[in-house]
């Protein structure tokens, strides 16, 4: 299978230098341009599976670039990477059609993740988690093909969450908002829900739902 081709556009040099390196270490083929300058014709030119932009590229805005290079390129998912996390911000860097807006800084394992699910004819059959995934159109947990869990609806969206963001705190509001409509839920069912994951996980010695006292949790995923 041909390698993944990210274009990574991000003028903090030190970190493209350090994201380049992790996605060609996982088998990606990464092109990184540090500035705004050219994007339009690699986009054209080398057609990538995905686009990985940051909001600020010195002088120029990802945000106002996006729809040009959506137009180039409308079947390639673009995600945007930035420090700035106001919701306007965000707000409008996802109304250009970006497929997610991840806030630095992020694990690595992150932006793979996010890498995996929306490259585009080189999915995985599911969402992965360490030596696990999630297949998202049977809702079974997995591994090496066999299904270990058939899981309910509320149960894979609350799994899919952790997964999409491994290393990190979910909060509970998050959470909420997942499963329920306003983010107006029952803490006890959401506690219940955390129970019966943890129970598909427990066999698992490498990945683990972490509780964040007054925060939230995580979905701990070593190696």
């Amino acid at each position: 299978m041909d390698k993944i081709k990210v274009l990574l556009a991000d003028d903090d040099i030190a970190l493209g230098n350090i994201i380049t390196l992790a996605l060609e270490e996982e088998g990606y083929e990464v092109h990184y341009q540090t500035s705004a300058a050219g994007l339009a014709a690699i986009v054209k030119e080398w057609q990538p599976d995905i686009i990985v932009l940051d909001v600020e590229l010195g002088r120029s805005s990802g945000i106002d670039l996006a729809p040009q290079l959506k137009a180039l390129a409308p079947e390639t998912p673009l995600l945007f990477i930035s420090s700035h996390v106001g919701a306007e911000t965000v707000a409008q860097a996802l109304e250009t059609g970006a497929v997610t807006y991840l806030k630095k800084p992020f694990e690595m394992a992150e932006l793979t993740a996010y890498l995996r699910r929306y490259a585009p004819g080189h999915r995985p059959k599911g969402i992965p988690l360490g030596p696990l995934y999630l297949d998202p159109q049977t809702h079974e947990l997995m591994r090496d093909g066999m299904t270990l869990h058939k899981l309910s609806l509320s149960e894979f969206r609350l799994l899919r969450l952790l997964a999409l963001h491994p290393n990190r705190t979910v909060t509970r509001r998050e959470m909420e908002n997942e499963l329920w409509e306003g983010g107006i839920g029952n803490e006890q069912s959401l506690n219940n829900h955390i129970l019966r994951l943890r129970r598909y996980l427990a066999d698992e010695s490498n990945v683990e739902i972490r509780t964040l006292p007054k925060e939230g949790y995580r979905l701990q995923i070593k190696g």
